[in-house]
């Protein structure tokens, strides 16, 4: 076969399936000891510009980054037998690991010594923001993962402190559906990488179905860091509960070859996905007031309950 018909050949079979030609990328969904200077920066494009966006006329309000950083993040006790004392000793921390030479997040549960099943959900204060006011992605890296196709795998660094609870992580994706990817058990000691693999992902491009689907303004797919999640069965001991993690990555085949068209950036002309983030961001700043009031009282609680020890 001549040259020429040999790559009118290739072009002809990507065009048809383009995700012949894509390739796996390897993400870092959250990095410890990157996260909250990158919450300074990435949280700076959502400032107050002072225009009236909102329907009554008032002006959108941005929560201050430090609100997002890791003292601040929240840690649900999802339990019948769970007491105020349970609660207001959940927390969060930054810390400096040695090994790892950089900042991690440790997390502190207190579980209720009763027997009963248990279940901490560890959060941030908001969700993370998979755009910003213009429509372009961002917190990419830091909590959102975007162009995903079809996951291949996801990893915690987890430094553990030999206790039977089982771990897990949550993703939101942009049909606003969680999934959740388990690990394991944390029975173990010092740092170890956790892996949950997809039993349904082909490696072999030529087994796999090709599905065709619609762009824009359709939100290109992309998952975002939801929370860490520790279950504890009822057989297993109460009590304080200690553990840090590193990062979380992910790896995933990419949707799309590139995020924007070359030829025609079609958020450019029309804003459609402007508006709805816009629209997105409202209804979560306006909850600001009822979450930043339950942070205060927690940490009222907490200084209380020391001070009574």
């Amino acid at each position: 076969m001549p040259l020429l018909q040999k790559l009118s050949l290739v072009v002809f079979i990507g065009l048809l399936c383009p995700f012949v030609l894509l390739s796996l990328s390897d993400v870092t969904m959250i990095d410890f000891g990157q996260y909250e200077s990158r919450i300074q920066s990435d949280y700076g494009a959502l400032k107050d510009t002072g225009e009236p966006h909102y329907n009554d006329g008032s002006p959108p309000f941005v929560p201050e980054p430090s609100i997002m950083f890791i003292s601040n993040w929240i840690i649900d006790l999802r339990s019948s037998g769970s007491r105020i004392s349970n609660i207001v000793k959940g927390q969060c921390v930054a810390v400096e690991s040695k090994e790892n030479n950089q900042t991690v997040m440790g997390v502190r549960i207190n579980f209720p010594k009763t027997r009963q099943n248990d279940r901490a959900i560890i959060r941030p204060q908001f969700p993370f923001h998979a755009y910003d006011r213009q429509g372009n992605f961002t917190n990419l890296s830091n909590g959102v993962a975007a162009n995903v196709g079809v996951i291949k795998d996801v990893s915690v660094w987890v430094k553990g402190r030999n206790y039977p609870y089982d771990f897990a992580a949550r993703f939101v994706d942009n049909q606003n559906k969680t999934q959740e990817f388990f690990f394991g058990n944390l029975l173990f000691d010092n740092w170890r990488k956790l892996t949950w693999i997809n039993p349904n992902y082909i490696e072999s491009i030529r087994h796999r179905v090709i599905e065709r689907k619609p762009m824009y303004p359709k939100d290109l797919p992309y998952y975002i860091f939801s929370s860490f999640v520790v279950y504890r069965d009822m057989a297993q001991i109460g009590g304080d509960f200690i553990f840090y993690v590193k990062d979380v990555s992910m790896s995933y085949d990419l949707h799309a070859a590139t995020i924007i068209d070359p030829d025609i950036n079609d958020e450019a002309v029309w804003r459609i996905i402007q508006e709805r983030s816009l629209k997105t961001m409202e209804r979560e700043h306006r909850e600001y007031g009822e979450r930043m009031y339950d942070l205060e009282t927690q940490q009222k609680l907490m200084q209380q309950l020391k001070g009574s020890e």
